[in-house]
Formats: C-alpha cells, sequence, structure tokens
C-alpha cells in the first residue's frame, strides 16, 4: 500500500478515536468541552501528519521539453468553376523601331575615276557617282549636289540634280573637275542637299560624306585627255530673240568627247518639261553642237527661265544651265 494512503488511513482513524471519546454515555452529563476543542485537536493532528507527509516526499522532476511537432493542416479543397481566369502575357521589352529618314542616300558606285587614279598636273576629268535615294522622299531637280570639303579641282559648289529621283531609285550625279597641279594626294568631299538647303549624307550617318580621290605626278595613266570615252564638257548658251510674243527662244549646247563614241542627251527646261532623248556620233575626240528652241512669251508679259543638257550616256550628268529674261511689247 503506498506510503500516502497508510497515513491518512491512520489520520482518519485517530479522527474516529477521539469522537468516540468524546461521545456521552448513558444517563452521564453534559461534557464541558465543546466542539470547538474537538475540531481544534482534529487539525493539530492534520498539520502532524501533514508535516510527516512533507518530508517524506519525492522532489518532483521537470518534465523534458518537447520539441514543437507541425502540425499539418491538410490543404482546402478546391471547388472548380467555370470562370477562366484572364491571362496576363507580360510585356517584352523590345527595342526601338527606328525610322527611316526622309533625305538620306546610299552610295552604289564609282562610275568614273576610283580612288587613287592618278593624273597629270592641270588634267581635267569627269567624276561620276552613283547614289541610291534610301530615304523615303522624292529628290527634285531642287535637291543639289555640294562641295563641302578637301580640294575643291575646280568643280562647283553646289550643282543641281538632272531630275526626280524616287525612293530607292539610282542617279549618276557627275562633276567636271581639274587635277591640281601640287603632286601628291588631292582628296574633295561631297554632300547632297534637299530643296530647304539642310545637308545629307550617305548610309547610317547624316553627315557622311562621299568623295573623289585622285594622285598627281606619278606615273601618269590618264592625261589631258581621259583614256575612257566621255563627254568633258558641255557649253550652253542662249539667244532669247526680240520683237513681238510669242517669240522662239534658241538654246545652243557644245558637246565634247574625249573619244569616238555615241552620246545621249535630252534637254531639261525650267518648267520641268523635258525633252526625248537624242543621240549623237562621234568619230574622234572633239566638239559637237546641238540646238533647240522654246516659244515663250505673250504681249505685255515679263518672260524667265533657264535650259540645260542632261548627258544620259555616258556620263550621266547635267551640265550648266543657260538662263534668260526679257519683257515682252
Amino acid at each position: 500500500m503506498p506510503k500516502y494512503t497508510k497515513l491518512f488511513c491512520l489520520l482518519f482513524a485517530s479522527m474516529l478515536l477521539l469522537s468516540a471519546c468524546n461521545m456521552p454515555a448513558a444517563g452521564a452529563s453534559t461534557p464541558t468541552n465543546d466542539a470547538n476543542t474537538v475540531q481544534t485537536a482534529a487539525a493539530q493532528t492534520v498539520q502532524a501528519l501533514q508535516t510527516q507527509i512533507a518530508g517524506t516526499q519525492v522532489p518532483t522532476q521537470a518534465l523534458p521539453t518537447l520539441a514543437p511537432v507541425n502540425t499539418v493542416v491538410p490543404p482546402t479543397a478546391v471547388i472548380a468553376s467555370n470562370t477562366v481566369a484572364p491571362v496576363i502575357i507580360p510585356s517584352s521589352t523590345s527595342a526601338p523601331v527606328q525610322t527611316t529618314p526622309c533625305d538620306r542616300g546610299g552610295f552604289d558606285a564609282d562610275v568614273t575615276i576610283p580612288d587613287g587614279t592618278n593624273f597629270a598636273p592641270g588634267a581635267t576629268f569627269t567624276k561620276t557617282w552613283r547614289i541610291r535615294n534610301t530615304g523615303t522622299c522624292t529628290w527634285t531637280s531642287g535637291y543639289k549636289l555640294v562641295f563641302v570639303s578637301g580640294a575643291a579641282m575646280g568643280g562647283p559648289a553646289s550643282q543641281a540634280l538632272p531630275g526626280n529621283v524616287a525612293p530607292n531609285q539610282t542617279v549618276d550625279l557627275s562633276v567636271a573637275l581639274t587635277a591640281p597641279t601640287t603632286p601628291g594626294k588631292h582628296k574633295g568631299e561631297w554632300m547632297l542637299e534637299n530643296a530647304s538647303g539642310a545637308r545629307f549624307g550617305l548610309g547610317s550617318s547624316a553627315k557622311s560624306t562621299f568623295w573623289v580621290e585622285i594622285s598627281v605626278g606619278g606615273t601618269a595613266t590618264v592625261t589631258g585627255v581621259p583614256n575612257y570615252f566621255a563627254v568633258t564638257s558641255v557649253q550652253t548658251t542662249v539667244d532669247p530673240g526680240s520683237g513681238a510674243c510669242p517669240r522662239e527662244v534658241k538654246f545652243s549646247a557644245k558637246i565634247t568627247v574625249s573619244k569616238a563614241g555615241t552620246v545621249t542627251y535630252y534637254w531639261i527646261r525650267s518648267d520641268g518639261a523635258q525633252s526625248s532623248q537624242q543621240s549623237i556620233e562621234f568619230d574622234a575626240a572633239g566638239t559637237k553642237t546641238i540646238t533647240t528652241t522654246w516659244t515663250l512669251g505673250a504681249s505685255g508679259e515679263a518672260v524667265e527661265g533657264w535650259e540645260q543638257v542632261y548627258i544620259d550616256n555616258p556620263n550621266h550628268q547635267a551640265f550648266n544651265q543657260a538662263s534668260f529674261a526679257f519683257s515682252c511689247p
């Protein structure tokens, strides 16, 4: 039997004994001790037993600390619905779209005078570039070929384009030049200019140029007369006539070539019109004259304009304009 049980049994028995001792016998007089005395004795007995029990208690051992247990919560059941969640497509970052500029050109070929061609000092020659319109705007006769830096070699400061050049079309631009008298390499750079006077270049850069580059003083491969067939000059003059209007305005052009060959050409007028293509044969190097007329004016009218020759073959080049101005009586 456990020790605590024995002690409580002993306590209980003692209380019974004390109660019995205080019970009155038959015919006895009323005891002088009241209930308080009995309760005091019982309390003292209980206190004595508690003291005894306290002295015999086994020390309480601390319970070990247990690690927390992860409670697995079952996932909440998902009830499928007919509602389709919106699909979010992430926007992709792309390179900015590059737009093609209005005015831009591309270099196709050196039609004449490859870079490094050697000339005798003072030799004359015609340089021709084939340029492509890589922009979105049509080039008109208001556009120009302009000299920008380097050796001008006697070329013009600017020269009008011979006619319209639509996007992705090519045009051959030519200038009549003279080799410098100083030996060495000489380079002249050129650009295009639109009708508003803004210059533009070739390729990806708006400021890139194209050029003619020659050598002077070496072993002459080209002397005063080029060794290829070319129109070396065109001199155009005009006779505005006189008298009543309308009147015939006469134009003459002296065409000089380097050697035998066929020249094809047409006339360009300031009102935008141009003649049909014509041709002239040369049996050798030399000069021939071509003519055309233009009927203009009305009574009391002031008239002005110009006309020029465009050499389609072999140069692909527009030469000088012959200007006129007169008043009709």
